[in-house]
């Protein structure tokens, strides 16, 4: 993730959760607010009622990919908290790439055609 840092601290999760504007679809929960910087900011957060690490790090490297490969047609300068829904264990690859996309473009971040 070229353009992107990565949330890890919980009082930033916590402040998007408050101060963020959420959708969701399906899949995952998208919290996203506007930074003072010239980058993107995404933490990923997988609850253990997910399933075992092995599940939690399973999606969670899916969701990172497909934020990768979207990453240069969002707008920069935000804040982004994905989580996915209880039955995202179960999605393809394919599915988490089309329900982000979604979300990234009702919240406005979408940049690039498509």
């Amino acid at each position: 993730m070229k353009f992107t840092v990565s949330l890890q601290k919980n009082h930033q999760f916590q402040h998007i959760y408050k101060k963020g504007k959420s959708c969701g679809n399906r899949h995952l929960v998208v919290f996203v607010e506007k930074n003072e910087l010239e980058q993107n900011r995404l933490g990923i957060s997988v609850s253990k009622k997910m399933g075992g690490a092995v599940v939690r790090n399973l999606l969670r490297r899916r969701i990172k990919e497909a934020y990768r490969d979207m990453e240069k047609r969002l707008t920069y300068g935000y804040d982004i908290a994905i989580l996915p829904r209880q039955g995202t264990s179960c999605a393809t690859y394919q599915e988490i790439v089309s329900a982000l996309r979604h979300l990234m473009k009702k919240q406005g971040l979408w940049g690039g055609s498509e």
